[in-house]
């Protein structure tokens, strides 16, 4: 039994019985930020992996960073290794997607393990390409940038919608510390969105909890909560690059990965505010204009839903509207048959949300049960604006509009219910939306 976070080196490899009756399995058996880190590898490889086989999945950029080293590492260690560098999308990344994923499925062959040498994408799609041929991965993280290095969650696009898939976490993650804080700015910046994000995304998994039963363990919750302090008390570390800072940020999306991972959902790290970030990214498969870092549009996205949460813990008897029936299809074009078949599934949920939230004694043990845990809209905005990072949609290169069809339409994306839900029942959206974005997310003249 545990009453308190513990550190992430205490819980590795290992199983154990919570509080909340369950027992969590924590699978990676190493998390290595140090800079021998690369050749700590060939030791922890030796131990949990009978062959000498690899194939390294990166990017050109992250290939040049850390891939050619690590390879050079590994084949003096006598071992075989594989590479893959994923190509770039015309002037775009590469993306996580059904697409890409068969492609790697036909030309990595059957090695003895796979390493990700990359941050999101390249993690992502190593993650779900080894899980799919059932082999085991090992994380090498380049930069802070978000929590699925210790997860087992992938985000990919299949049929072009943003979906949560459950793979597998690494056996071990590596990170130099001199790689790490060197890395872009925007994607240190990006990692802190990602983190902030936790303290929305935390009372949405409550607001599930109390309306649908869905599963919620404390002790996974505080293992985020109470390493806010790391990056809300000091942000203006992570601006001046200060190592503290970066490792700050690095630390925080270890433990969320690991909460995430020992619940077996996304749950304690994405809730409403993710939805923000999907949309964009979704709206830039229809119509092809760029969008920016996942962590970056979650940190304003967070900034959104927590206004929300704001408005809506000042409602003492609230008034109830329907949602939208159906999805506004010529919004989302050739997606729109995926879309339409999340937003049906989540019909039920909002009906039973309703009912529930109807009776004034129920709204508001609601109320003192979930809203009092969501920080405010201004210690989020005020913490992402002293890092440095996206602080106001210009900031991502968004214009305004774009971020308001987004905010309107991030509800129709996903079956699970969020504050954006419940939101627009009690009527702040879509009403509200102009006036919440020009106070919180549009940068003063």
């Amino acid at each position: 039994m545990h009453s308190s976070p513990l550190r992430p080196d205490s819980i590795l490899g290992k199983s154990f019985q919570c509080q909340c009756g369950s027992t969590h399995l924590v699978p990676i058996k190493a998390i290595i930020y140090s800079d021998d880190a690369y050749y700590q590898m060939t030791d922890i490889l030796g131990r949990e992996i009978s062959g000498r086989t690899a194939t390294m999945l990166s990017d050109q950029r992250t290939y040049d960073i850390a891939g050619s080293k690590i390879m050079e590492i590994l084949k003096q260690c006598g071992w075989s290794v594989e590479s893959i560098v994923v190509p770039d999308k015309a002037t775009l990344p590469p993306r996580c997607d059904d697409v890409t994923l068969k492609n790697l499925m036909s030309r990595s062959g059957s090695p003895d393990v796979f390493l990700a040498v990359g941050t999101g994408v390249i993690n992502d799609l190593t993650k779900w390409l080894s899980f799919e041929k059932n082999t085991p991965y090992v994380a090498v993280a380049t930069a802070g940038t978000m929590n699925g290095y210790t997860s087992a969650n992938v985000a990919p696009s299949i049929n072009g919608v943003k979906q949560i898939v459950r793979a597998h976490t690494p056996i071990a993650v590596f990170a130099m510390p001199s790689v790490i804080e060197k890395a872009p700015f925007h994607l240190i910046a990006s990692g802190l969105g990602d983190v902030v994000a936790k303290s929305v995304s935390g009372a949405d998994w409550k607001m599930n909890h109390y309306l649908f039963e869905e599963y919620f363990c404390t002790f996974c919750a505080e293992i985020i909560s109470n390493i806010e302090p790391l990056y809300f008390n000091h942000p203006e570390r992570i601006a001046r690059r200060d190592p503290q800072g970066i490792k700050a940020i690095f630390d925080a999306l270890t433990y969320s990965g690991l909460a995430m991972t020992m619940i077996g959902t996304s749950a304690p790290a994405s809730g409403g505010e993710h939805l923000f970030s999907h949309t964009l990214d979704m709206m830039s498969s229809v119509d092809g204009i760029p969008h920016d870092l996942h962590g970056r549009q979650v940190g304003l996205g967070t900034i959104f839903a927590a206004a929300l949460y704001e408005r809506l813990r000042a409602i003492e008897s609230p008034r109830f509207f329907d949602l939208p029936d159906t999805i506004d299809k010529p919004f989302w074009g050739k997606l729109a048959g995926p879309v339409s078949e999340q937003y049906a599934a989540k019909q039920p949920h909002l009906m039973q949300m309703r009912d529930r939230l109807s009776d004034s004694a129920q709204w508001n043990r609601f109320r003192e049960t979930v809203f009092s845990s969501a920080i405010s809209p201004e210690r989020i905005a005020n913490c992402l604006y002293s890092a440095g990072a996206a602080r106001f949609v210009n900031d991502i290169g968004c214009s305004v509009q774009r971020a308001k069809m987004a905010i309107v339409h991030m509800h129709e994306i996903r079956k699970r219910c969020t504050v954006v839900d419940l939101a627009w029942m009690v009527g702040i959206l879509p009403d509200a939306v102009d006036e919440i974005m020009e106070q919180w997310l549009v940068r003063p003249q």
